[in-house]
C-alpha cells in the first residue's frame, strides 16, 4: 500500500515537470511568433500570440533563452501595446504599455524612448487639442486687448513726463512677449503639444495681468497728480479771492474830494461797477477770471487816484504858493541829486504845518530810497527808515499819493505797498 502511494507521488511530480516544461516552451514560441507577426505587419495575429505568451508568463525579462542558443529580451506587453498602436487602438496600447512600465524592464531598453514617444502621441490624441488651442487663443486675445488698452495711456498728458522712462518699457515688453507667444503657440499646435499650449495660455494670462497691474499703477498716478493739481488750483483760487477782496476794500474806501472833477466822478462810477462785478463772481469762477477782475479794479482805482492827485495838484496851485524856505531847499537838494543833504534837512519836526511835514517826510523817504538803491540795496536799515517815513505820511493823511512825475516808479511802488 505504501509502495502504491509512493509511486503515485512520483508520477504527479513527473507529470508536473512535464507540463511546466511544456508551458515554458509554449510562451517562448508564442512570443517569438507574435513578435515576428508584428514585424510582418500582421498586428491582429501578433496580438493573439502575445496575449497567449502573457497568459503563460506575464513577467517581462531583460534576457531569456528562446530556443537553441538564441537569447533575447522578453517584452510581451511592449509589443502588444505596439500592435494595438499600429491598429489605432490607443486605449488598449496605453494599458499594455503601462503594464510593461510596471514590470520595470523596458526602462532599461532602447525601446523605452519609442514607447514614451508613442504614449505621448496616444495621450495627445485623447486630448481635445482644438479646445486647448481655443483657450490659448482666447488668452492671447486677452493679452492683445490689455496691450491696446494700456497703449491708450500714451495720450494721457499727465503721464507724458515719465512715459518714455517708466511706462513705455512695460508696453514694449508686453508686445515682445505677445509676439514670442504667438510663434510658440503656432508651433505647439502644429506639434500637437497640449502641455506647451497650456503653458502658453498661462504665460499669456500672466503677462496680461501684469500689464493690467501697470495700467492700474499709471491711472493711480494720474489720480494723484489730478488731486495735487486740484489742491494747487484751490489754493491759487483762494489767494486770488483774497487779492480781489483787498482790491474791493481799497476801491470801496475811495471817496471823491469835495468839489472834485467830473473825471473823478466818471472813474468812481466805473470803479463801483467793477467792484460790483467782482462781488458777483460766483464760487465756480476760475482763478484767471478772479485775477483779471482784480486787475481791472486795481487799474481803475489807480486811474482814479491819479486823477485825484492831478486835481489836488491843481487845487494847491503850486505855482501860486510859496513853500517854506527850508522845504524849498529840501526840494532843490533832492532834484539836484544831493540826497545826503535831503536826509539832513528833511526833519519833519522842523516844519509846522502837516502839509509841510508830509512833504519833508516824502522827500526824506525818496532820498533814502535813492541812497538805498545806490548802495546796492545792501543796507536794510535804510530801507526800514524809508518805510517808517511812508507809514508816518499815511498816518497823517491816508489818502495822500506822491506826485508820480517827481519820483521813480520803484519808489512809487514801494509807497503803495507799504502799509
Amino acid at each position: 500500500m505504501a509502495k502504491s502511494r509512493l509511486a503515485m507521488v512520483v508520477f504527479c511530480v513527473v507529470l508536473s515537470l512535464f507540463f511546466s516544461a511544456a508551458a515554458n516552451a509554449e510562451f517562448k514560441r508564442n512570443y517569438t511568433i507574435g513578435k515576428k507577426s508584428f514585424e510582418d505587419g500582421q498586428y491582429q495575429d501578433a496580438i493573439k500570440k502575445l496575449k497567449a505568451a502573457i497568459a503563460d508568463n506575464p513577467s517581462s525579462a531583460a534576457r531569456v533563452k528562446l530556443y537553441g542558443m538564441r537569447f533575447d529580451s522578453y517584452l510581451p506587453h511592449y509589443y502588444l501595446g505596439l500592435s494595438y498602436f499600429k491598429l489605432d487602438d490607443c486605449p488598449s496600447a496605453i494599458a499594455a504599455w503601462k503594464q510593461a512600465i510596471k514590470a520595470g524592464v523596458i526602462q532599461k531598453k532602447d525601446e523605452f524612448s519609442q514607447l514614451q514617444a508613442d504614449m505621448k502621441t496616444c495621450e495627445s490624441q485623447s486630448i481635445d487639442i482644438s479646445s486647448i488651442a481655443a483657450q490659448a487663443s482666447g488668452a492671447m486675445d486677452g493679452l492683445d486687448a490689455a496691450i491696446n488698452k494700456y497703449a491708450r495711456l500714451q495720450s494721457q498728458s499727465l503721464l507724458a513726463r515719465e512715459w518714455s522712462s517708466r511706462w513705455q518699457p512695460r508696453l514694449n515688453q508686453a508686445k515682445q512677449s505677445e509676439q514670442t507667444l504667438k510663434q510658440r503657440l503656432q508651433t505647439a499646435i502644429q506639434d500637437i503639444d497640449p502641455d506647451a499650449i497650456k503653458s502658453i495660455t498661462i504665460e499669456a494670462k500672466r503677462t496680461a495681468s501684469a500689464l493690467s497691474g501697470s495700467e492700474r499703477d499709471a491711472l493711480a498716478q494720474v489720480q494723484a497728480i489730478q488731486a495735487q493739481n486740484a489742491r494747487t488750483e484751490l489754493k491759487a483760487r483762494e489767494d486770488a479771492r483774497r487779492s480781489l477782496a483787498e482790491a474791493i476794500r481799497l476801491a470801496t474806501a475811495a471817496k471823491k474830494p469835495e468839489h472834485g472833477s467830473s473825471k473823478m466822478s466818471s472813474l468812481l462810477v466805473d470803479l463801483n461797477r467793477q467792484v460790483s462785478a467782482g462781488e458777483n463772481l460766483g464760487s465756480t469762477a476760475s482763478e484767471l477770471n478772479i485775477r483779471e477782475q482784480t486787475q481791472i479794479i486795481n487799474n481803475v482805482l489807480r486811474r482814479y487816484r491819479l486823477s485825484v492827485q492831478d486835481w489836488q495838484a491843481q487845487q494847491q496851485s503850486i505855482a501860486k504858493r510859496t513853500p517854506p524856505p527850508k522845504l524849498k531847499k529840501v526840494a532843490e537838494a533832492y532834484f539836484a541829486g544831493d540826497y545826503e543833504t535831503v536826509v539832513k534837512l528833511a526833519d519833519p519836526k522842523g516844519f509846522g504845518e502837516d502839509r509841510a511835514r508830509i512833504q519833508a517826510l516824502l522827500f526824506r523817504a525818496a532820498a533814502n530810497h535813492k541812497l538805498y538803491v545806490r548802495q546796492g540795496e545792501k543796507k536794510p536799515e535804510t530801507l526800514r527808515q524809508v518805510q517808517s517815513d511812508i507809514r508816518a505820511i499815511k498816518r497823517m493823511n491816508s489818502s495822500f499819493s506822491p506826485y508820480i512825475a517827481a519820483f521813480s516808479p520803484s519808489f512809487l511802488s514801494l509807497f503803495r505797498q507799504t502799509s
